[in-house]
């Protein structure tokens, strides 16, 4: 992956969510309600809930997606897997003991 292969990359700061969503006011770090309509394979929807979308090529990852905001730097580590997975890249890192744990308890 270089930066010819990126077509988009977009960040918000609170103050970005709080015009876009008033209802966060100062931004929030789940990035959404966590009702169960909004937690697992339905964040943010089942067809997402992976990292992959049903566009070729697109992914998503973020608070906005699972496993949530409140598990920092969860959603990006599983992204840049489903990434590497998906174009048979060799992944140059390795997981930390506490992803190591999460992965065994919830993925495999």
């Amino acid at each position: 992956m270089t930066r010819d292969n990126i077509i988009t990359t977009v960040f918000e700061t609170p103050y970005d969510i709080e015009t876009r969503f008033p209802q966060m006011r100062r931004g929030a770090i789940k990035h959404g309600d966590y009702r169960p309509i909004q937690l697992g394979c339905f964040r943010p929807n089942q067809e997402c809930s992976d990292t992959s979308t049903p566009i070729q090529g697109l992914y998503v990852c973020g608070v906005s997606t699972y496993p949530g905001g409140l598990v920092l730097g969860g959603p990006g580590y599983l992204g840049a897997n489903k990434v590497a997975e998906d174009l048979g890249v060799t992944k140059w890192w390795k997981p930390t003991p506490e992803m190591e744990r999460c992965i065994k308890t919830y993925l495999e």
